[in-house]
């Protein structure tokens, strides 16, 4: 603005009241440039209209927004300046303004691609006539999306916090329900809401009370605590549920709020877990009672054994006492060379059967047949397999396969190791 200087009077006193009213003028402007600064600095967009929607003064901002020249504006309706219409707009606050004479608020959600909120204010003199208009125009489309941001992502975790199988809490710190899912009702056989305002005592057992008032003190004193945690809690028909609890604390600002938990139901994994215990201890009552049976048979059969090995012995020496002395007997009566013969194969019979021998060898390989038996006594004795053939009234090509049988029952068919030899070591 340019500087206005007073001309040189030749009265002194005129000389005074000019420079008076130049300070005041200075003043003025000094105000006036003041104000252009501040409002051309604002993001909102101004103007001040007189009552017939004339634009009196634009500030930067508006200007730009509509990409206009500075001053542009000053002298044009604001409806034809800024919109090239020839009426005012439907949405204009100033022409509320002008029938009511208060402060005027719209909100505009089409204008530009943008979302704009409209102010209007009127402006008073001194007698309180209306001379004119201030318009302020706020851009507020980031603030939208912000705002519809935020409300997309509560209502994406009011979805996620209502549909969540699992059940999800907020307490305060003397265990009062501030919140809860739904699945916290429906598990617990409440209507909804009906848990908000109930202390979590009413739902645990007794016995767990302790537990988890410790835990909410520690907590509070920011005390770390093993998580998660197992506690029984009852239905409001009294059924039992159990449940898996994480908790933290929540804070705004440093200071600690709320409770904040997930609770899962594991009452099934629990029967299970019960069961499968139960059938734990089914089993080693059962291990233990096959223990006692198996010791019971072990002593069973170690008698039976015992008596076998008795009887055998009775059996033998009976044999040797009662049978074989008389058999000597009937050797050295008149019989003829038959009869002799028959004796002595009667003889080696019963040696046979009392030898220590044939009880290792039949309790060793049970599978020998009596047959492959008689030839291992042959071959034991030194016999030769014509002999063998001969005694047995059987051909050399019997004899030879029931030695290869015989040493493939022996686990010898893959040794290279006499037969005799072996029978022998036996």
């Amino acid at each position: 603005m340019k500087k206005i200087t007073a001309p040189d009077s030749p009265n002194p006193k005129g000389r005074q009241i000019e420079k008076k009213y130049l300070r005041l003028f200075e003043k003025l402007s000094k105000s006036e440039q003041e104000k252009s600064v501040i409002l051309d600095a604002m993001t909102e967009l101004v103007l001040y209209l007189d009552t017939d929607l004339k634009v009196i003064w634009a500030n930067k901002a508006m200007h730009d927004a509509f990409k206009l020249a500075p001053g542009q504006l000053n002298g044009k309706h604001c409806y034809h300046g800024l919109h090239n219409r020839s009426k005012a707009c439907r949405v204009c606050p100033a022409t509320r303004t002008l029938k009511t004479g208060k402060p005027q608020e719209v909100i505009d959600f089409s204008s530009y691609t943008k979302n704009w909120v409209l102010r209007s204010y009127p402006v008073r003199d001194e007698e309180e006539s209306l001379i004119g208009i201030v318009e302020i125009v706020t851009d507020i489309t980031e603030r939208r999306r912000a705002q519809e941001a935020l409300r997309q992502s509560e209502q994406k975790y009011r979805e996620l916090f209502e549909n969540a199988n699992d059940i999800i809490f907020i307490l305060d710190f003397d265990g009062k329900i501030l919140s809860c899912n739904a699945a916290a009702s429906k598990t617990y056989g409440y209507e909804p809401g009906r848990l908000v305002g109930l202390n979590i005592e009413n739902l645990l057992d007794q016995d767990y009370l302790p537990v988890v008032r410790k835990l909410i003190r520690q907590k509070a004193g920011d005390t770390e605590v093993q998580s998660p945690q197992e506690f029984l809690t009852y239905t409001k028909g009294g059924e039992a549920v159990w449940v898996e609890v994480n908790a933290r604390i929540m804070r705004e600002n440093g200071r600690q709020v709320s409770i904040h938990g997930i609770a899962r139901n594991i009452t099934e994994r629990k029967k299970m877990e019960e069961a499968l215990k139960k059938r734990e201890r089914e089993l080693e009552e059962q291990s233990r009672n096959l223990e006692d049976a198996n010791t019971a048979l072990t002593v069973l059969l170690k008698r039976r054994e015992e008596d076998r090995a008795e009887l055998e012995d009775k059996v033998t020496c009976n044999m040797r006492e009662l049978v074989l002395p008389y058999i000597e007997n009937l050797k050295i009566t008149h019989v003829d060379s038959h009869q002799l013969n028959q004796l002595r194969i009667l003889e080696r019979n019963l040696n046979e059967i009392v030898s220590p021998f044939l009880r290792t060898l039949s309790s060793k390989y049970p599978n020998l047949t009596p047959t492959e038996i008689k030839v291992i006594n042959f071959i034991k004795e030194g016999r030769s397999t014509k002999e063998i053939a001969r005694l047995l009234n059987a051909s050399a090509r019997t004899i030879e396969v029931h030695r290869d049988h015989i040493r493939r029952k022996l686990n010898l068919n893959q040794r290279k190791a006499n037969l005799r030899s072996y029978l022998l070591s036996l």
